[in-house]
């Protein structure tokens, strides 16, 4: 007990050392870009299989390449204000979707999106910007099901892919986000499960890979806590839907010390707030009203900040008032 008390202040004292205060990520998309035309732009199955195959393939090529100068302009944004980047799961339509049978190297506008990408990594790299992914839910590696395993490790390997190419560390400072998502089992079950199908990643994945408390279900910061070893990011809003007899304060504590088992990494953690207009508590609300927890110069964190007004919202923060 002594020596653990020892090692936590060591990683508190070099911890205060190398990280400054905390600060705010911008989720996927920019609603000031976004209200200039610059969007993420998709393609679905229904739509792709209607079209012959050569125009389907020009097609998603140039969505795809639309998605990466998008990116390209959200990334200056964030490098001018100061902020992460949560990076957008939708930047390459039905690229891990196995009936398209989509090869990267096949698009028409190849050379170009690789160039972009390029750019994108650059600025990530010269502008110091922290990154970050959160593939969809439906990605569940403690699924009982053989199928959904499998689709859901081709899909966090393409996410390690991604985060590789945009030149973002393989280690916890730019964390791969998922729930544990499933309930089917003893948790400690459930657990194994999930990271016996971690190992089956690629490196680019198990080496970046953390585990969010969920707003419904079972997976709380105390349960995660008693079943993994790996990071885990802590959402204040998640804890408010699913408590678990902690605190705010005792929460973002125990999440926080999960951050140093395996080096000296600066959590990144969710903020957001219930919605005032609605009645399910889950509903994110568009603007702050508080600040997020500020663990300060002794126990500090980065924000993803989940808020529907995405950058306005993160603007707010940055003046609001304190207290």
């Amino acid at each position: 007990m002594i020596i653990r008390k020892i090692n936590f202040f060591l990683h508190y004292l070099l911890t205060c050392i190398i990280f400054n205060r905390m600060s705010y990520s911008l989720c996927c998309i920019s609603k000031t870009l976004a209200a200039e035309g610059h969007n993420v732009q998709t393609m679905t199955w229904a739509r792709f299989s209607k079209l012959p195959r050569e125009e389907a393939v020009a097609t998603v090529s140039e969505r795809t390449l639309n998605n990466l100068r998008v990116t390209r302009k959200i990334l200056e944004q964030c490098a001018d204000r100061g902020w992460g980047y949560r990076v957008s799961s939708a930047l390459f339509p039905l690229l891990t979707y196995d009936v398209a049978e989509l090869k990267l190297e096949d698009y028409p506008d190849y050379v170009d999106i690789m160039a972009t990408f390029a750019d994108c990594a650059s600025i990530i790299k010269d502008r110091h910007i922290r990154i970050s992914c959160h593939p969809d839910q439906f990605n569940v590696l403690a699924s009982l099901g053989k199928v959904q395993v499998e689709k859901t490790i081709k899909e966090l390997n393409h996410h390690g892919w991604l985060m590789d190419m945009l030149g973002a560390h393989r280690d916890y400072r730019c964390p791969i986000n998922i729930h544990v998502n499933n309930t089917k089992g003893e948790p400690a079950e459930i657990a194994n499960r999930f990271m016996m199908n971690l190992y089956r990643c690629d490196e680019a994945v198990r080496s970046r890979l953390v585990v969010e408390n969920e707003d419904k279900g079972i997976w709380t910061p105390k349960l995660l806590a008693e079943h993994f070893t790996i990071p885990i990011t802590y959402d204040n809003l998640h804890h408010k839907c699913l408590p678990d007899g902690l605190t705010e304060d005792q929460a973002y504590m125990l999440c926080y010390r999960t951050w140093h088992r395996k080096g000296y990494f600066k959590p990144l953690f969710h903020y957001s707030e219930s919605h005032p207009d609605k009645d399910n508590p889950r509903s994110h609300a568009d603007m702050p009203t508080k600040l997020p927890k500020d663990g300060g110069y002794s126990f500090p964190v980065d924000y993803d900040i989940e808020l529907k007004h995405k950058d306005d919202a993160i603007r707010a923060i940055e003046t609001c008032p304190v207290g």
